[in-house]
């Protein structure tokens, strides 16, 4: 299960945390177990507790030379500072406190989701952003995979650290290889965007669909619970979901492609080739056009996206039995009368005595989830991915 990540200090207790990733070591060979070893102490750590080394071999169960010896090389590398000696009061001397330094690395994230414009951001290691840039879109029937590498080059301009790896958000389907098999907004099919952005960079890539990088930061920095449906809407429409605290992709990682479900089989074309599907509803442009075209009907238009997303919801949340919603969208469009006829049209047909109103809301996060996702990935992945090996 993945380990929940607090923004404040203190959260976790007066104790030391225990982990249960701690494997029996004997089968692995030496530099399995010097990673693991690794791993788990960043874990015990981040994102911002202060620990002793012999705090550190209680709660790991390493041995305290061990400990010790991981302890100089990240000291060494600078990811983690020593601080004061621990308040403990006993017996003996008293250890120095130990904790990691969130200015010694920095994380490159990319947003490619956005309506008009490709964002990014140079990131630390608690996800506080320390500069951001971005890059308009002009008119195309296929996004130039060129000004991604732009974007990626003017933040690393921008880096006051080494790069500990790259997140980028993308929509469409994201293949576990980082190649985008398919995203229609951008006009992108099979694009093997690891593989560019890594000649851009000697840092690890990590590819990501929007959807999931946002339900990942609701779950971890945000108000999201162990069991949550994110949807995103903006060029297109797409939703993350996690149940039990893990991330669901799906066999084909096509889990949570919601845009081009059929909700009307007479309505509008879409660029699918099929009609009536979910994102010619809710597109935000689409649906921003709408509101502004004729301010009189924004309401009725608002209310009816609401309803339609509702319908097509209605099942996967019966099925997974999910307690909560959050939505990811504009504040014009994903709005009280949008969020409150979704709620109406979800709970009615789910309604029964057994089952509990689903809780519909915005999410908390802002334009910054999909950025907050993937640096929430690359630390994951970089940091301490390997205490469950």
């Amino acid at each position: 299960m993945r380990a929940k990540w607090f923004w404040q200090s203190g959260q976790s207790g007066k104790g030391v945390l225990m982990t249960d990733n701690v494997k029996t070591l004997s089968k692995a060979i030496p530099e399995s177990v010097r990673r693991h070893n690794r791993s788990v102490l960043l874990q015990l750590l981040y994102p911002d507790r202060a620990l002793t080394r012999a705090d550190l071999a209680r709660a790991s169960g390493l041995t305290r030379v061990a400990v010790s010896d991981i302890v100089a090389r990240l000291l060494e590398e600078g990811l983690l500072a020593q601080m004061g000696p621990s308040p403990a009061s006993g017996p003996g001397k008293r250890g120095r406190l130990l904790k990691i330094d969130p200015m010694s690395r920095n994380i490159i994230t990319m947003d490619l989701s956005a309506p008009y414009v490709f964002r990014g951001a140079v990131m630390n290691l608690l996800g506080q952003v320390l500069a951001r840039d971005e890059i308009a879109l002009g008119a195309f029937e296929h996004a130039p995979i060129g000004l991604v590498g732009q974007l990626y080059d003017s933040l690393a301009w921008r880096a006051q650290a080494p790069i500990l790896g790259v997140g980028i958000a993308s929509p469409g389907v994201v293949g576990a290889s980082g190649v985008v098999d398919d995203a229609l907004n951008l006009g992108w099919v099979k694009v093997d965007l690891k593989e560019y952005v890594g000649q851009h960079t000697a840092a690890p890539v990590l590819v990501e669909n929007d959807a999931n990088a946002e339900a990942i930061a609701e779950q971890q920095f945000g108000s999201g619970g162990e069991d949550l449906l994110l949807v995103h809407l903006a060029q297109g429409v797409g939703a993350g979901i996690v149940v039990g605290g893990q991330l669901v992709r799906g066999r084909n990682r096509a889990s949570g492609e919601i845009g081009h479900i059929v909700v009307d089989s007479q309505g509008p074309l879409c660029r699918c080739g099929k009609r009536g599907c979910l994102e010619t509803y809710l597109a935000v442009p689409r649906l921003i056009e709408q509101v502004e075209g004729q301010p009189s009907q924004a309401r009725a238009t608002l209310a009816r996206a609401g309803h339609l997303l509702g319908r097509a919801l209605s099942m996967p949340v019966g099925l997974l039995d999910l307690p909560q919603i959050a939505i990811m969208g504009p504040a014009r469009v994903a709005n009280q009368t949008f969020i409150g006829a979704l709620a109406q049209t979800l709970n009615d047909s789910l309604a029964t005595k057994f089952h509990a109103p689903v809780i519909v809301r915005r999410s908390v996060l802002g334009e910054d989830a999909a950025l907050l996702g993937a640096c929430a990935q690359v630390i994951e992945q970089q940091l301490y991915a390997d205490s469950r090996a």
